[in-house]
């Protein structure tokens, strides 16, 4: 098998543009059993980042590659929440940019019926990353 060889001097392994969102899923531990319910009977969440691209980045980084990201976060809250952790994992985050005309971070909540049946609903009216533009990449 043949492997495809990077430069070596590179800034980054990978480097990401999307969606990120924000995750909210039903909490359990030893003082809080939330799984296994209908939505509607979940009175607590663990709150998570999440967006295919952001969860790849944060995994690539778990193995020791680099990352870089580009995207449109909301310039809230939840916007630094989503900077932070990047931060805090060792994700760049110079090339994230916040939302200028009030869009927000997509919103998730998991539904977890059983092990082996799950649902999401997802709220992403004005979403943040929808209005990530060419004008946004620098490099």
């Amino acid at each position: 098998m043949r492997y495809i060889e990077f430069e070596k001097g590179r800034k980054y392994d990978v480097i990401f543009l999307g969606r990120v969102a924000i995750d909210f899923n039903p909490a359990y531990s030893d003082a809080v059993k939330e799984e296994f319910k209908p939505l509607k009977k979940v009175h607590y969440f663990e709150k998570f980042v999440g967006g295919s691209p952001a969860n790849i980045a944060c995994g690539i980084r778990k193995h020791g590659m680099t990352a870089g990201f580009f995207a449109m976060v909301s310039d809230d809250q939840f916007g630094d929440y989503v900077i932070d952790y990047f931060d805090e994992h060792g994700i760049d985050i110079s090339h994230i940019t916040r939302a200028k005309h009030g869009e927000k971070i997509g919103l998730t909540f998991t539904e977890m019926l059983s092990p082996s049946e799950s649902s999401i609903l997802m709220y992403r009216n004005q979403a943040a990353d929808l209005s990530l533009h060419v004008d946004c990449i620098d490099e």
